[in-house]
């Protein structure tokens, strides 16, 4: 990388480029590894090297470039189980109130209908608990995939809010 201190802007981005030939598919599969389904696991190194091009420098100046992508695409990993987790916590805990004695399997969508948008309770039921990846979720809505995160990051705290008032109502 031409020896200097400080690489150029372009030395950064055919590093980044270099590794991303070289290591995106051991990523990808070090993520379905880790639990990850295929789609979101190409979703997280994809975020992976999103994060890379931000700190392109400090990847730069790492001893170990692959040891400073794995430990990125593996914060993001529990990152995304934690996030999964938290709203399968949600979840079983608004079911378990739901009074469903008209019916033996409530839908999702019948359950949480009201507490946000429709829009924002389909975007959150892909992208949870049928688990669609961004970039599909993206495609569908002729969103840019940046737009698509944006939008489920929101969808996210008006169903927390939502959700945390429901149950201050109900203690």
């Amino acid at each position: 990388m031409g020896g200097k201190d400080k690489p150029t802007a372009e030395e950064l981005n055919t590093l980044i480029a270099e590794l991303y030939r070289a290591y995106g598919s051991y990523l990808t599969d070090y993520a379905q590894n880790s639990g990850c389904n295929p789609y979101v696991a190409e979703d997280l190194v994809q975020e992976t090297f999103t994060i890379a091009l931000q700190k392109s420098l400090d990847l730069y100046q790492a001893a170990s470039r692959r040891g400073w992508l794995i430990r990125t695409l593996r914060n993001l990993i529990g990152n995304q189980q934690r996030n999964i987790m938290y709203a399968q916590k949600l979840l079983k805990r608004l079911e378990k109130q739901a009074d469903d004695s008209h019916t033996d399997e409530l839908s999702p969508l019948l359950l949480y209908k009201g507490m946000i948008s429709e829009d924002d309770l389909n975007l959150l039921l892909r992208y949870w608990d049928y688990g669609d990846s961004v970039e599909n979720i993206a495609k569908d809505l002729d969103l840019k995939i940046e737009a698509c995160k944006k939008r489920i990051q929101r969808a996210k705290a008006r169903f927390k809010k939502a959700y945390e008032e429901q149950i201050g109502r109900l203690e």
